[in-house]
């Protein structure tokens, strides 16, 4: 049972390092990623305490009560990209269109362009 906590541990700790070594992250995000994988260290830690907490609020297992929660944290980034998504396109389409009207020939000019020199 040990060994499982200790690579548990380990995948954890490198996940937390990797998500901390981006620079764009801001302040707050970190702070929550801190907490999110201090809270899972502790249930790596003592996984008892998920058991007790779920038989507190009417879920038969501890386990049971963190597969709610990771379905519920799921859908809660899938929302959060699908609408980062939608303003993504938005700000690609306004841009597209922005580089269009700005490179625009008008239709009398382009034929003069592509008309060859005469001698």
């Amino acid at each position: 049972m040990i060994t499982i906590k200790v690579i548990l541990i380990v995948i954890l700790l490198i996940i937390l390092r990797a998500f901390l070594v981006q620079k764009s992250l801001i302040l707050v995000k970190r702070a929550v990623a801190v907490l999110m994988f201090a809270g899972l260290l502790f249930l790596v830690l003592f996984p008892d305490v998920s058991t007790w907490a779920a038989n507190r609020i009417g879920v038969g297992r501890g386990v049971d009560l963190l597969f709610y929660f990771a379905h519920l944290f799921f859908l809660l980034v899938a929302v959060s990209l699908w609408r980062r998504l939608i303003t993504l396109t938005a700000a690609v389409t306004h841009l597209s269109r922005e580089i269009a009207i700005k490179n625009a020939v008008r239709p009398e000019e382009g034929v003069k362009k592509s008309r060859p020199a005469e001698d």
